[in-house]
């Protein structure tokens, strides 16, 4: 029906501190599950002690990637950013991994690349971070500077 009850032992707290707790929690466990799912976090097929612990700096990475993405879309949207509750608006850890995994060049002749149409959600992207990705044949220059805009918008 919409409803829903949270319990607590927190007798001291008021309602919406005890709500905005519940929500952290529920940031936390999203996060797990972005680890687990869209970064493969889980299962790993190392053994070695090294081995694991790269592997998962490497989700932590990805995930903290993803965290910084969405919050400079939200902030490119006009949303609130600091809210616990809207982590998941604008675009999620999946539909953000789409976006970039299929953006991709096929290399031509006289050092010029073809790049796919972006994406809906790549151009949110591009458009939080300030970057143009609508060239239509660009060289090999102009391919390293797009890049180097994007590091240096992610950066700032």
């Amino acid at each position: 029906m919409g409803y829903y009850t949270i319990m607590t032992s927190e007798l001291d707290m008021g309602d919406h501190d005890v709500i905005d707790k519940y929500h952290g929690l529920s940031k936390i466990e999203v996060a797990f599950r972005i680890t687990k799912r869209d970064t493969e976090g889980r299962p790993v097929f190392v053994r070695n002690y090294r081995h694991i612990n790269a592997h998962f700096l490497i989700c932590i990475i990805s995930l903290t990637m993803i965290r910084i993405i969405q919050y400079m879309v939200l902030k490119s949207l006009g949303k609130k950013t600091n809210s616990s509750r809207d982590w998941e608006m604008g675009l999620s850890a999946e539909r953000i991994q789409n976006a970039l995994r299929n953006f991709t060049a096929d290399a031509l002749s006289g050092g010029f690349f073809r790049l796919t149409k972006p994406h809906d959600d790549l151009e949110k992207i591009a458009a939080a971070v300030g970057v143009d990705v609508a060239l239509r044949i660009p060289t090999e220059a102009e391919i390293r500077k797009l890049k180097y805009e994007i590091d240096r918008s992610i950066l700032m």
